[in-house]
């Protein structure tokens, strides 16, 4: 009575477990009945059975209760909410595709602030033309005199190369 009050397994299933590991096949009505309503018990037949040396088969159903009885022991997963990221993802591709939409018929309805034109052409312009366009600036010194020696008048121009004339004779 001691023993039966220290062991953790109820009476039953240690008598059917008794009958078990005396012969897997050959079970009582009584312990055959317990097999059907404990899972332990009939996961203890079923090893007892797989550690036998002779070709022994699986109770019935054993292959089709398998499935549901290895989910019921891996832990719960919690359900992922795949349906929120979708629908943020949705919400912002209209809203990019609102933008652009809105800021291409924008831009296709503008009226072009320049308009371009055609070039006007250029007229011939005369050598005085071109002359008062210059700038003239005095001699300096170490430029070349006869830079502006086409803008000069006869007289000008005699009297620059006789300048010239006059450094080159002096050493």
């Amino acid at each position: 009575m001691k023993e039966q009050l220290l062991s953790p397994i109820p009476a039953a299933c240690a008598r059917t477990q008794a009958e078990i590991q005396a012969d897997p096949l050959a079970l009582s009505a009584e312990a055959s009945a317990h097999v059907a309503r404990c899972t332990a018990c009939f996961e203890t037949q079923v090893a007892w059975l797989a550690q036998q040396d002779a070709e022994a088969q699986a109770p019935a159903g054993y292959f089709e209760r398998l499935p549901d009885r290895i989910l019921g022991k891996l832990p719960a997963r919690p359900h992922r909410q795949h349906s929120r990221y979708a629908l943020w993802a949705l919400a912002a591709g209209l809203l990019m595709a609102a933008g652009a939409g809105g800021f291409l018929a924008g831009r296709a309805n503008r009226t072009p602030v320049v308009e371009a034109s055609l070039a006007q052409p250029v007229p011939a312009q005369t050598a005085q033309d071109l002359h008062e366009n210059f700038v003239d600036t005095p001699f300096q010194e170490g430029e070349d005199d006869y830079v502006q020696l086409a803008d000069l008048n006869h007289e000008q121009a005699k009297r620059l190369v006789e300048r010239v004339r006059g450094k080159a004779a002096r050493p």
